[in-house]
């Protein structure tokens, strides 16, 4: 009877443990799923925008309009455009607020082209704001914003406000390298 209720505690022991591990590794991108992701200045008329996965992966488009950039051929200006993927994956937790992020690949879609329809010209161009290999820093709501440079605060759109905020009021993926920072959106489904 000892070993018969000796080996069901050890069984449930190895069995809570097992549950355990299992909430603690739920993938970390799994928050973000809904979230649309923006780098831009919010005046102009250009963005890269992208969605992360709960595995990490990541799709997006860039585009940029130069409506002034017309000829005969293509009256109604050019547009430059990609589409890509790619992969994330969590370095390591830096603080409460924030997160180290790697971008491990970033693949295009489009192949390198220039054509013209609808009397606007279209051109394949990289995206904006991100690179492969590139460590980025994500930051939570509720991140204190004092020592954010001022081109975060402006990729933040901390500026936007009547008065500068203290915190963050929505996540924000910034890169150095890149001098770009993403903010994150939760778009209502």
């Amino acid at each position: 009877m000892k070993k018969a209720i000796t080996c069901l505690l050890s069984l449930m022991l190895v069995f809570s443990v097992a549950v355990c591990f299992a909430e603690e590794t739920e993938p970390f991108f799994a928050q973000f799923d809904g979230f649309v992701w923006s780098f831009c200045s919010g005046a102009g008329a250009w963005s890269t925008d992208m969605q992360i996965a709960p595995d990490g992966s990541f799709m997006g488009y860039f585009h940029d309009s130069d409506m002034g950039d017309a000829e005969d051929t293509y009256p109604n200006g050019t547009i430059y455009y990609c589409s890509f993927s790619g992969t994330l994956s969590l370095v390591e937790q830096i603080d409460e607020y924030s997160w180290k992020i790697r971008v491990d690949a970033l693949n295009y879609v489009d192949k390198p082209a220039e054509t013209i329809e609808d009397g606007v010209r279209y051109i394949y161009s990289p995206s904006c704001g991100l690179s492969e290999g590139d460590e980025m820093v994500l930051y939570r709501p509720g991140a204190p914003v004092a020592n954010f440079s001022e081109d975060m605060a402006f990729w933040a759109h901390l500026y936007d406000y009547p008065e500068m905020p203290s915190e963050l009021a929505n996540w924000f993926l910034s890169s150095e390298a890149n001098n770009s920072g993403f903010e994150g959106t939760l778009i209502e489904q």
